[in-house]
C-alpha cells in the first residue's frame, strides 16, 4: 500500500489529495479483481461491466450519492456542541485497551483493513449477490441507503469526537502514518461524527447479506467485517458505543429491506411518493 523507491518518489511529488486517492483506489481495485476471481469466477468482467451499465449503476450510484450528501451535511451542519463526554461517561477509557498491543506492523495492517477492506467488502458483496441472488443485491443496496440515512440525525444533533481526540491514552495511529492519509481524512471528515460508526455498520450489513450468497463467502466476509470493526477501535477512530449503536441501525435497516415486496428503486420511489400523497393530502 505504501510504495518504496522510485515509485515512492513519484507518488510523493503528487498533491496530497491525489496521493490519498491513489493509496485507497489502487489497492481496492486490485482487491476487488482478486475477489471477483475467487468468489465469482464464472462471471466475465465484460458481463459484469455490461450489467453495471444496464442497471447496477442505479443502485450503486444511489448509495454513493446518499453517502456523499450525508457526509456533506455532517461536515457543514452539525451542532456546535459535542457529546463525547456522554459517551465517555458510559464506557470510560475502555477503548484504550485496543492499543495495548500497538506496533508499527499492526498499525499498517489495520490501516489497510480500514481504508481498503471497507470498500472491498461493501462493493464486492453487491456483485456477489448480483451473481447469486439478484433480488438480494437490490435489498442490500436499499439497506445500505437506510443505514446511512438513519445516521444523519446523530451526526447532526449528537456529534461525538473520534476517541483519539478525546482520550489522552489513545493515539491517532492511522493519521500519523502518512501526510497523505492525514490530509485525506481531515479534508473530508469533521472527526466529530464518530457516533454511529458507519465503517462498523456497513461492514456488518455486508456480512449479513453475504449469507445470502454461499457459506464460503459468508465466512470470509464475517471475518473481514470483524477485522474492520477491530481496526476502527485499534486505530483510535471509534468508541465501543459507536460500533454497538451502528449494529442497532443495521438490524433495523436489514429487517426493513427484507420486508420490501419489490426492492427496485422505481417501485420504492413510487411507493414513497404514494405514501407522501396519502398523508399530505388525505
Amino acid at each position: 500500500m505504501f510504495p518504496v523507491g522510485e515509485s515512492s518518489t513519484a507518488v510523493s511529488s503528487l498533491a496530497l489529495g491525489v496521493q490519498f486517492n491513489l493509496l485507497v483506489a489502487v489497492p481496492t481495485v486490485a482487491a476487488l479483481l482478486a475477489g471477483k476471481r475467487v468468489f465469482i469466477p464464472d462471471q466475465r468482467l465484460g458481463t459484469l461491466f455490461a450489467e453495471f451499465v444496464r442497471s447496477d449503476w442505479k443502485y450503486l450510484g444511489a448509495a454513493a450519492a446518499v453517502t456523499q450528501v450525508v457526509n456533506a451535511l455532517a461536515l457543514h451542519f452539525h451542532a456546535p456542541r459535542t457529546f463525547t463526554g456522554a459517551v465517555y461517561a458510559v464506557e470510560g477509557a475502555t477503548v484504550a485497551a485496543f492499543q495495548a498491543v500497538a506496533t508499527p506492523p499492526l498499525t499498517y495492517v489495520a490501516t489497510v483493513i480500514y481504508l481498503v477492506g471497507f470498500p472491498f467488502i461493501v462493493l464486492l458483496t453487491y456483485f456477489v449477490l448480483k451473481a447469486r441472488a439478484e433480488e438480494e443485491a437490490r435489498r442490500y443496496a436499499l439497506a445500505y441507503v437506510l443505514t446511512v440515512v438513519s445516521s444523519v440525525p446523530f451526526f447532526l444533533l449528537f456529534p461525538v469526537k473520534v476517541s483519539s481526540l478525546y482520550l489522552s491514552g489513545v493515539e491517532p495511529l492511522m493519521y500519523q502514518l502518512s501526510p497523505a492519509i492525514r490530509y485525506g481524512i481531515y479534508g473530508t471528515d469533521t472527526l466529530v461524527k464518530a457516533f454511529p460508526s458507519l465503517h462498523t455498520g456497513l461492514s456488518v450489513l455486508a456480512a449479513l447479506y453475504a449469507r445470502k450468497a454461499d457459506a464460503g463467502y459468508a465466512r470470509a466476509m464475517a471475518a473481514l467485517a470483524f477485522a474492520i470493526v477491530l481496526s476502527t477501535l485499534y486505530l483510535g477512530i471509534h468508541w465501543l458505543a459507536d460500533a454497538a449503536f451502528a449494529g442497532l441501525l443495521v438490524a433495523g435497516a436489514y429487517l426493513v429491506s427484507q420486508r420490501v415486496a419489490e426492492p427496485r428503486w422505481t417501485a420504492i420511489f413510487r411507493e414513497a411518493v404514494a405514501g407522501v400523497r396519502r398523508y399530505a393530502w388525505p
